[in-house]
C-alpha cells in the first residue's frame, strides 16, 4: 500500500504477547498501526519501531478520548488486558476496569469515528467449567473466575452497541495460546513455563496427574484469525483455538523430545482451581477459511528456538 493508502489500526496492549504480534502482522500486510499499552505486562523490545506508541491506560477516557481525535482508525483490535490466573487472589475490579471499562470507551469512540470493525480478544474462561466439551460458541456462558466474567461483560456491551448503535464487532475467543514472547506467569502459561525451565536446566514439574486437558494454539494462528476477521462483515463470535484437547503430560513429551535431558518430571499435588479438561469446538472459525497451520510439536520447537536465541524480556 501506498502510505496515503494505509488503512490505520489501533491496537491495544500492542506491546504484550499476543498484541505485539498482531502488529508485526499488520505491518507486514502495510497497514499503518498505532499501539495504545500501559506497559503494565508488555516491553517496549516487542514493540515494531514502525509502530506509534502511546503509552496509557485503554480504561482513561480523556486519553483514548484524544488518541482517537488525532487518527482516523479504521480498524480497531482489543488486545490489552491484564490476567491474573491465581484463583486465590483475584481482584474482580481490575479485572472489570481492564476488559469492560475498556470495551465502553473504545466502542464508543468507534461508533463517534464510524470505525469499520472492533475486534476483542475475549477468553474461553467465559465457559467456565463445561458440562460437555467440546465447548461451541452457544454453549452455556458460566465463567467462574472474574477473569471470565469480565470478559463476558464485554462482550455483552460489545453486543449491546451492535444493536443500538450498529457498531460492527468480532469477538474472539481465545483457547491456551503459547509461542514467542509469553511471559511466565499462571497455569494457562504452562508451554511458556516450561521453555524457561528447560533454558535454564531446571526440572519441568506436573501438578496432580498430568492428564488435565487444554486446547493450546500457537501464537501464529491466533494473529492470522485475528488480522483476518477485520474484514469480516457480519458482527459474530469465534472460538480461537486448534479444537484438540492435548494433556499436560502430552506436553512434557514434547519438551522431553526436545531436551533429552528431562527423562522425568517433578509430581507435585494438584494445586487449587483446576478447572479440569477444555477443549472447543472452532467449527465457525474453520467456515471462514482460516485453519491452524501449526501443530503442538511445531509450535514448541519454534517457542524454545525463540527463548533460546532471544532470551526472556
Amino acid at each position: 500500500m501506498k502510505d496515503k493508502e494505509k488503512k490505520v489500526v489501533l491496537v491495544t496492549g500492542g506491546c504484550g504477547f499476543i498484541g505485539s504480534h498482531v502488529v508485526d502482522r499488520l505491518i507486514e500486510d502495510g497497514y499503518a498501526v498505532v499501539v495504545l499499552d500501559d506497559l503494565s505486562t508488555g516491553s517496549l523490545d516487542n514493540l515494531s519501531p514502525d509502530a506509534i506508541l502511546y503509552q496509557g491506560d485503554a480504561s482513561d477516557k480523556y486519553f483514548v478520548n484524544k488518541i482517537f481525535e488525532q487518527h482516523k482508525f479504521d480498524y480497531v483490535i482489543h488486545e490489552a488486558t491484564t490476567i491474573n490466573t491465581n484463583v486465590l487472589h483475584e481482584e474482580p475490579l481490575h479485572d472489570l476496569k481492564s476488559s469492560a471499562n475498556s470495551t465502553i470507551i473504545l466502542a464508543e469512540n468507534c461508533i463517534k469515528y464510524n470505525v469499520k470493525n472492533f475486534i476483542f480478544a475475549s477468553s474461553v474462561a467465559v465457559y467456565g467449567r463445561p458440562k460437555s466439551l467440546p465447548a461451541a460458541e452457544n454453549s452455556l456462558i458460566d465463567p467462574i473466575y472474574s477473569y471470565g466474567i469480565a470478559k463476558h461483560t464485554a462482550e455483552l456491551y460489545l453486543k449491546y452497541f451492535h444493536n443500538y448503535y450498529d457498531l460492527n464487532y468480532q469477538i474472539l475467543r481465545y483457547a491456551n495460546v503459547f509461542g514467542p514472547r509469553q511471559p511466565i506467569y499462571g497455569e494457562v502459561g504452562v508451554i511458556a513455563i516450561y521453555t524457561d525451565r528447560l533454558i535454564k536446566g531446571e526440572p519441568l514439574i506436573i501438578f496432580g496427574d498430568g492428564k488435565h486437558q487444554r486446547d493450546y494454539i500457537y501464537v501464529h494462528d491466533v494473529v492470522e484469525f485475528t488480522v483476518r476477521s477485520m474484514l469480516f462483515r457480519e458482527s459474530s463470535v469465534y472460538n480461537v483455538g486448534r479444537g484438540f484437547p492435548v494433556s499436560v503430560n502430552e506436553v512434557f513429551a514434547e519438551f522431553q523430545e526436545n531436551d533429552p535431558k528431562h527423562k522425568q518430571a517433578v509430581q507435585k499435588q494438584e494445586r487449587y482451581g483446576e478447572i479440569g479438561n477444555f477443549y472447543c469446538n472452532v467449527d465457525c472459525a474453520l467456515s471462514t477459511g482460516w485453519e491452524a497451520q501449526f501443530d503442538l510439536k511445531k509450535g514448541i520447537k519454534n517457542t524454545i528456538d525463540y527463548f533460546r536465541k532471544y532470551g526472556r524480556v
